[in-house]
């Protein structure tokens, strides 16, 4: 009875051990290889950095003045969108206003993380980063295909 008891409880760990590895890989998502980069709009250049990271994907950016004069960035959060398949942003978060220098790089969040799990092979990655100064709206647009394995 005792050693009946003891296979079918290793049978149950070894089954539930086995569900949640399979469900853990594939829920995970990761790229192929990083994903750099870099598009100048007027003074402004973004910068973006995407690479596996434990929980997901890392997602690093900022945003690089090389005008000549200082200048006042205003924005909504998040100052960069990112979506994926579908060409989407929604900048409702509360008002963001920051002076900025020649030279400065400026930086919103270090980090963000993607949670949910994409398909593998080509995803369509959209990014759109918007602020205004002395009153005019900039946008920058990047549409890329990242490869997911």
């Amino acid at each position: 009875m005792i050693r009946r008891l003891a296979i079918m409880s290793f049978i149950l760990i070894l089954i539930g051990s086995g569900t949640v590895l399979w469900l853990r890989a594939s829920s995970t998502t990761a790229l192929a290889e990083p994903v750099v980069i870099h598009k100048q709009e007027g003074d402004f250049i973004l910068h973006m950095r995407m690479e596996n990271g434990a929980e997901g994907l890392r997602i690093l950016h900022s945003l690089e003045y090389v005008g000549e004069e200082p200048v006042t960035l205003k924005h909504r959060t998040p100052l960069t969108y990112l979506s994926f398949g579908a060409n989407k942003s929604n900048f409702t978060g509360s008002p963001i206003s920051k002076t900025i220098q020649p030279g400065d790089i400026y930086r919103t969040t270090p980090t963000r993380k993607i949670f949910h799990p994409l398909e593998n092979g080509s995803n369509a990655l959209y990014v759109h980063t918007q602020f205004y100064v002395e009153d005019e709206v900039v946008n920058i647009k990047i549409e890329k295909n990242i490869e997911i394995k």
